[in-house]
């Protein structure tokens, strides 16, 4: 189902955007990579408020990393790993504790209202949860 709902978020020119050890901007796409990182978002929220190690893996043709997310007092040390020729630049970064939080939860916020706008009959139909239970499609 998200796959398909990326999919009408791609038809709709959205952007989605990935940024760090050392590339600017990463090769991914709304069509495909959007989706494989909104399916693991939940469990990456849930594991970073309760400060348990979880590791996003983006396997998309092109892209082939993983993000390793490992909290440390009130920042949160993210390593990355290529499975291609790419090669990260430094391969881990530190960012402060809330303000991940606050960027992916950022994501799953403009996600869902990013598919009101394109799709408004989606309404109470595709209910799917992406951060807590108060926080679903259709809502």
């Amino acid at each position: 189902m998200v796959m398909d709902l990326c999919v009408i978020l791609a038809e709709n020119e959205c952007s989605f955007e990935i940024c760090g050890f050392g590339q600017l901007r990463w090769p991914v796409d709304v069509k495909y990579d959007l989706s494989t990182f909104i399916e693991q978002l939940p469990e990456a929220l849930r594991c970073i408020k309760d400060r348990v190690p979880v590791e996003v893996d983006l396997y998309g043709q092109g892209i082939e990393r993983s993000l390793k997310f490992e909290t440390k007092g009130e920042f949160v040390h993210i390593s990355c790993e290529s499975r291609t020729g790419w090669v990260p630049r430094p391969d881990v970064e530190k960012i402060g504790y809330l303000d991940l939080l606050s960027m992916l939860e950022s994501v799953a916020s403009e996600f869902t209202s990013s598919l009101r706008l394109v799709w408004p009959q989606l309404g109470g139909r595709a209910r799917f949860v992406i951060g807590s239970d108060d926080e679903s499609i259709g809502q």
